[in-house]
């Protein structure tokens, strides 16, 4: 009998050499709303201060709550989007995103504000890893890592361009600024249904068989201490991260002079080295270690917090900010690679789910900054975060530790790739030949100094 060779369609090896166009879609959708909730969202501080009269603590709750509904959100998006398929949840949830921004123009209590807020985070928590999940499930493992860092200039494009259109929207409509977030989404939503329907046949519900109950999604990402650890390192991640945002710009305008007007400055490095440097990044960590990234960016997160502390010249928060940025970048879209390595097909979403509850970190990391920075002073909370930073390479290694430990593989083959990748390993073999005679000297100046 004559073997037939099968060969791919022409659909699938263009793909091969592509992006999928609805992972392409998913970027721009990641762009899109992210401008629209930067430039309403951001702004609201200010609106409940100035139009319901709420003090500092009242709308830092309001605040805090979109985190903390991000924090416990993204496992119930993810999970679900494993048994019903992430077409259906996804349309579901941007049509409940999307009414959550027409829904801020009718509040006027506190309780509301503390409601949409939360729901906000919710629904932003249902997005991101449905999101990712699919372009995982559309794009080769061999490429994800290159969707994972498009998805960060994505969001970078969003942060840079939202609040520059909500600073002149918001001055000219107030409140209102949130009905055309809100009609941004509402195109959206009804574009990304589309798009969904067109390419459903690659987005079905998984057949019965095959369907993770959400039940089974919680007893395994339970008892995968890997994504235990995982999830520890990317909370501590997102509290040092949080600072940026938060108590660096009243560390600024309080202790530093003219410190209100270096943050901006600050802002536009961080967003501009993200979108012209991430690329480059990127090809080099396609070709490293994760590992190697995550130490690479911690000891930068390090140094660049270290730097806030040595001085008030504004030059070094320039250097501290541009060591922060390419930590970020070093760390960020590779803590994505690392989740999607442990992710069993079946339960992608709701691995994804799981690791957003690091977002946590960006509601504990505001109050515990905003404490030190009260208690002591703005020297102890950067030496503070910067040996938090350094803590996060501890526990992102812990959890690769148990990811490989199940697949045999020696912890002195991950050391010695880590310091290849790093260009460590003469380092290293000098300092191992240097320890017998560093030892036999100590031994000699001891001998001589104890000799009459």
């Amino acid at each position: 009998m004559i073997e037939t060779k099968s060969y791919p369609s022409r659909a699938d090896r263009y793909l091969q050499n592509h992006l999928h166009p609805l992972v392409i879609f998913l970027l721009f959708g990641t762009a899109l709303i992210r401008v629209a909730a930067f430039m309403s969202l951001p702004f609201l501080a200010f609106y409940l201060t100035s139009t319901f009269h709420f003090n500092s603590f009242q709308t830092g709750v309001v605040i805090g709550m979109s985190g903390l509904g991000g924090a416990i959100g993204g496992i119930i998006g993810g999970g679900l989007s494993d048994l019903f398929g992430r077409r259906r949840i996804l349309n579901l949830t941007m049509i409940g995103w999307t009414s959550i921004f027409f829904m801020y123009l009718f509040a006027s209590e506190y309780v509301h504000f503390i409601v949409l807020s939360f729901l906000h985070g919710l629904f932003r928590s249902f997005f991101d890893p449905i999101s990712q999940a699919c372009m995982s499930d559309l794009t080769s493992e061999e490429k994800r890592l290159q969707v994972f860092s498009y998805r960060y200039v994505a969001l970078n494009v969003g942060m840079v361009t939202g609040p520059m259109l909500g600073a002149y929207l918001f001055h000219w409509l107030g409140i209102q600024t949130f009905a055309v977030a809100g009609a941004i989404f509402a195109l959206y939503s009804v574009m990304l249904r589309s798009r969904l329907s067109r390419y459903r046949h690659r987005l079905n519900k998984p057949p019965a068989e095959r369907r993770a109950h959400l039940v089974n999604c919680l007893r395994v990402i339970t008892r995968d201490r890997a994504l235990g650890y995982y999830i520890l390192g990317g909370t501590l991640f997102f509290m040092v991260y949080s600072q940026m945002e938060s108590n660096l710009p009243i560390y600024l305008s309080n202790e530093i002079p003219d410190g209100s007007k270096i943050y901006p400055i600050l802002l536009v490095i961080n967003a501009g080295l993200v979108i012209l440097m991430q690329r480059l990044i990127s090809k080099w960590s396609e070709k490293k270690h994760p590992l190697s990234s995550i130490v690479l960016g911690s000891c930068l997160y390090t140094l660049g917090f270290y730097c806030f502390s040595v001085n008030e010249n504004p030059f070094m928060f320039i250097a501290g900010m541009s060591f922060l940025t390419f930590g970020e970048m070093f760390i960020f879209p590779v803590t994505n690679q690392l989740t999607d390595q442990l992710a069993d097909e079946r339960y992608r979403g709701a691995y994804y789910g799981a690791a957003n509850f690091a977002q946590l970190g960006l509601c504990v990391g505001p109050i515990l900054g905003g404490w030190l920075l009260k208690q002591f002073d703005g020297l102890t909370m950067w030496n503070i975060t910067a040996v938090i930073s350094i803590l996060i390479l501890w526990f992102y290694a812990m959890g690769y530790r148990k990811y490989t430990f199940r697949r045999q593989v020696a912890v002195v083959d991950i050391v010695y790739r880590v310091l290849l990748d790093l260009k460590l390993v003469f380092v290293v073999k000098v300092v191992l030949k240097l320890i017998p005679f560093a030892v036999f000297s100590g031994i000699i100046w001891h001998l001589l100094r104890k000799s009459p």
